[in-house]
């Protein structure tokens, strides 16, 4: 009987853990598929991706691999400064967030147009997607993203709020991202208010989701 009530744990507990893995997968992918979208819109890229873009025209590199080595260097940063062990989940998320990217951009599937009106709207459904695929992604608790980490050291090293210590880092990126030459638009200053909004919304949906299927 102690068996059989072992088996059904461990059962349990690896449906529990491939379902978040699931969910983690699919919102990597939504968040990149509204990535892609922005970029392809070309009103102006979202606030890192400026900087991704702006790198990558200097390189020659792939925006995607811009994500990923950016990423893995903000994780590493965190992890030194704080004295921590590295978070591999984190590792794995933008290694595939950047691999997806290229996939995306690379594949044509995003239709690309010259008339302003459908690259708005190709805009308004980039942010949406971002934003639902943050809030997935986070919810599985599989890997936080590398500017997670760098957010909350940055807020408890100097005592501001987490907001304010997010704020920071997106001016960074964007700054930085101009000085090489990444594409600021009016799109850019579009998607920072926004994305949050539709990532808590997408958050809320999702952990509730979870915590029915008592995952």
């Amino acid at each position: 009987m102690e068996r059989n009530n072992v088996v059904d744990v461990k059962f349990g507990l690896s449906i529990s853990y491939l379902v978040r893995v699931i969910v983690f997968l699919a919102g990597i992918f939504v968040l990149a598929l509204g990535a892609g979208t922005v970029i392809t819109a070309n009103l102006g890229a979202a606030t890192w991706d400026v900087l991704h873009i702006g790198l990558s025209k200097i390189t020659g590199l792939s925006v995607g691999r811009w994500v990923q080595i950016i990423g893995i260097l903000m994780i590493l940063t965190t992890a030194f400064l704080e004295k921590k062990r590295l978070a591999i989940g984190s590792v794995l998320n933008i290694v595939i967030v950047g691999f997806f990217l290229n996939i995306i951009l690379n594949s044509g599937i995003i239709p690309s147009f010259t008339e302003k009106f459908p690259r708005v709207i190709m805009l308004i459904l980039g942010i949406i997607f971002m934003g639902t695929g943050s809030g997935m992604y986070v919810s599985s608790k599989v890997g936080a993203g590398p500017r997670d980490g760098m957010t909350l050291f940055i807020s408890n090293k100097f005592s501001i709020s987490v907001g304010l210590s997010r704020t920071i880092l997106e001016f960074i990126a964007l700054t930085c991202g101009w000085l090489v030459g990444g594409p600021v638009a009016l799109g850019t200053f579009i998607t920072v208010p926004f994305v949050g909004p539709v990532m808590q919304k997408s958050l809320k949906v999702c952990t509730r989701g979870l915590e029915k299927l008592k995952l």
